[in-house]
């Protein structure tokens, strides 16, 4: 049995700060543009330093994949896989390094999302269009040192756009399978005092059957807006306010007959972030408060309809110094209140519940020398039930400049607590149900090829997680097994041709047992991998193809009964600049029409087309 409790290796790196400055010279060589903000909790890091496994999907990757599912998007990082249920506007999971879902901490913009009414506390990525996302950052690995609870697989954070300068504005329709049809409105002000971003997309679709046993399409159709804006109120102090609104409606089958059920989901998230800079800009602080609602109703057809209700409201302090030749210190405070309520209409509720915790934490980053960049945190969440648990984290990189190789790893522990719905849920209060604990570990090489037109990154990792809640149908939500995951990820970009022709390729090796039984973790495939290219060698035209492959050994179940198949599915996506303020785009799913699931009594989407276009002033 692996133990998890706070890690004696914190206190090396601690050491090793104190003495930094005896060894430290000013960095010769920068080997990335690429900042990142997600490994140490806001602090803009070069991505070449950050010790931790990180991807960025920037703003052009996601034009080029052309996917309105964000889920989708992310399915094309390493270490990232994505099973849905029936296609758009069903229930997903998104999965980091074969943890579950609920271990994923999912942020836009530096802001917990996750719902306190769903039984896992998970995300629903379709209630977020991509038209507002500038770029995500997937951390993988446990992040419970800097983000508390929720995080044992990693964090998702997903950065909205900011106003740019001037007025301006864009408008896009688009149409194609399955009766579907999307418009998006985005406006934009911005000046040197202020900026404001506002958006509105509704999507429609008569889908297709969600389970392979029925025939009666199931339709979907979505709303959702945001507004964003930022107001310089001094030279050092800066609010940023934002507020998301999304309602999805979605039907689906209550069973394995055409028994036709409804599920109305409306969300409302909204977060307020002052942020003071001093002493040229070495000292800043941030105060963030945010809360966030969740109106579930779901039509079970023949069965009694059920309403989940939620919320969650907090606060949190950061403070960060730029120590110079000491580094950068970070230290912070957090408080946070959710809520629940589940019930059958027209009755008392099933359960009502909620709970408040606390946390602070503190990180530590630095550099001995030009090539050795170090990190140590820590942190301490007191929650009302599930008790009080400390973490920590430690990650190193090392830069040999000469040959453009970059060695990182990293090591940290991580603690879920039960959700709402676990603890509270139709079994009654459960008071003996334990936080799941975890440790991973990582470690891999980056390496530049051809003078900078490639990149590659081959990074192993293992992670062990304890006292994992599982469901049991007579006795509800027990803390009953343990899980070990552990494989490879494999990542490469790189220019074939400059200017014209682009490739990327993504793998990932995956183990993924439960420890009490021997046997796989459902739906966690062995294999997972996909290749890209992107033709510009037309001018104004830009063309990717995307060939997505999984398969190996996996099951719908945890008892191994049900195999899933393997599969490749190839899509294919194209835009053309008809004007400067006039953009053709389009893409073809599944150009194959390969038959497959990834979950087991559930379809997924034949060929199908898209195509649309888009006007910007």
């Amino acid at each position: 049995m692996v133990r998890v409790s706070t890690p004696g290796f914190l206190a090396g790196f601690f050491v090793a700060a104190v003495a930094a400055p005896l060894f430290s010279t000013p960095a010769a060589h920068a080997q990335s543009e690429i900042t990142v903000f997600a490994p140490y909790r806001g602090i803009a890091t070069p991505i070449a330093r950050a010790g931790s496994a990180v991807s960025v999907i920037t703003r052009e990757e996601i034009e080029q994949a052309g996917q309105t599912s964000v889920a989708e998007i992310l399915s094309s990082v390493p270490g990232v896989s994505f099973t849905s249920a029936g296609g758009f506007g069903s229930n997903g999971d998104v999965r980091l390094r074969g943890a579950e879902n609920q271990h994923t901490m999912v942020m836009i913009d530096g802001i917990p999302v996750t719902s306190t009414t769903s039984t896992r506390n998970t995300f629903d990525y379709s209630s977020i269009a991509p038209d507002l996302i500038e770029r995500i950052e997937v951390l993988r690995g446990p992040q419970s040192a800097l983000y508390g609870s929720d995080s044992i697989g990693g964090v998702i954070n997903i950065i909205t756009k900011q106003a740019s300068q001037g007025l301006s504005g864009s408008a896009s329709v688009e149409g194609g399978s399955f009766g579907t049809h999307r418009e998006v409105l985005q406006l934009s002000y911005g000046s040197e005092q202020i900026g404001i971003i506002g958006s509105f997309s509704h999507t429609a679709s008569n889908g297709f059957s969600r389970r392979d046993s029925n025939t009666e399409d199931d339709a979907t159709r979505q709303l959702s807006g945001f507004l964003r804006g930022t107001i310089n109120l001094s030279e050092a102090l800066t609010l940023d306010a934002q507020i998301q609104a999304n309602q999805t409606d979605a039907e689906h089958d209550e069973s394995t007959t055409d028994e036709s059920g409804e599920r109305e989901l409306q969300t409302l998230n909204g977060s307020a972030r002052l942020r003071h800079e001093s002493f040229d800009d070495r000292w800043v602080n941030t105060l963030t408060v945010y809360g966030g609602l969740t109106d579930n109703f779901d039509d079970r057809g023949a069965k009694t309809d059920r309403t989940y209700e939620g919320s969650r409201i907090g606060g949190e302090w950061t403070s960060s110094f730029d120590l110079q030749d000491y580094g950068i210190f970070l230290a912070g405070l957090s408080v946070e209140r959710q809520e629940a309520t589940q019930g059958n209409v027209g009755a008392a509720p099933q359960y009502e519940g909620g709970e408040t915790y606390f946390g602070a934490f503190a990180l530590h980053q630095f550099s001995i020398g030009p090539n050795l960049h170090l990190s140590a945190a820590i942190r301490v969440d007191d929650f009302d039930d599930a008790g009080v648990f400390v973490t920590g984290r430690g990650t190193a990189v090392y830069e040999i400049f000469q040959t453009e190789t970059r060695l990182h790893a990293s090591v940290g522990t991580g603690a879920d607590a039960p959700t709402l719905y676990q603890r509270f849920g139709p079994f009654g209060p459960n008071p003996n149900l334990l936080p799941e604990q975890s440790l991973g570990v990582d470690a891999g090489i980056t390496q530049v090829l051809f003078d900078g037109r490639a990149t590659v990154d081959l990074t192993g990792f293992y992670n062990a997680i304890e006292n994992l809640i599982d469901y049991d149908f007579a006795l509800g939500y027990l803390n009953r097994s343990e899980a070990e995951t552990y494989g490879v990820e494999f990542s490469a970009d790189a220019r074939l041709i400059p200017g014209q022709l682009d490739a990327s390729a993504a793998y990932t090796y995956l183990i993924a047992n439960d420890e009490s039984t021997g046997r796989r973790l459902a739906r966690r495939a062995e294999h997972e991998g996909q290749v890209s290219l992107t033709y510009r060698g037309i001018d104004r035209l830009s063309v990717t193809g995307t060939a997505v492959f999984t398969g190996g050994e996996w099951f719908n179940d945890d008892a191994n009964t049900t195999p899933l198949d393997s599969f490749i599915r190839v899509d294919l996506s194209a835009s053309y600049q008809a004007h400067e303020h006039l953009e053709l785009f389009g893409r073809v799913e599944n150009l194959f029409d390969a038959e497959y699931q990834v979950r087991d009594g559930y379809n997924t989407p034949g060929l199908s087309a898209y195509a649309g276009i888009r006007a910007t002033f």
